[in-house]
C-alpha cells in the first residue's frame, strides 16, 4: 500500500478496484483511492486459492475464474 495524501474524518473516499491479472491459482487486484479526484492511496493484493488440507495452491474454480475475467478491463481480456 502506498499512501499519497492524507484522508480526514468525514472525507468521501472513492476506491476504484481493477482486476489486473487472473492466473491459474491466483488473482491480482489493484485499488486506487481518491478524495474529490485527488489520489490518496494505491494498493495491490494477490489472492491465492489454497487447498485447506495441504495448504498448497490449487486452481481457481472455473466459475470464479470466469467472474474475474469478465470483470477485467476490456484491453486486458484473455
Amino acid at each position: 500500500m502506498e499512501f499519497l495524501s492524507p484522508v480526514h474524518y468525514g472525507d468521501h473516499v472513492d476506491i476504484d478496484v481493477t482486476i489486473e491479472r487472473v492466473g491459474r491459482t491466483s488473482v491480482q487486484i489493484r485499488y486506487d483511492a481518491s478524495v474529490a479526484g485527488k489520489p490518496v492511496f494505491k494498493a495491490r493484493t494477490i489472492a491465492v486459492v489454497v487447498d485447506m488440507r495441504t495448504f498448497r495452491p490449487t486452481p481457481l474454480p472455473e466459475a470464479l475464474r470466469a467472474s474475474f475475467l469478465s470483470a477485467r478491463e476490456p484491453e486486458k481480456q484473455e
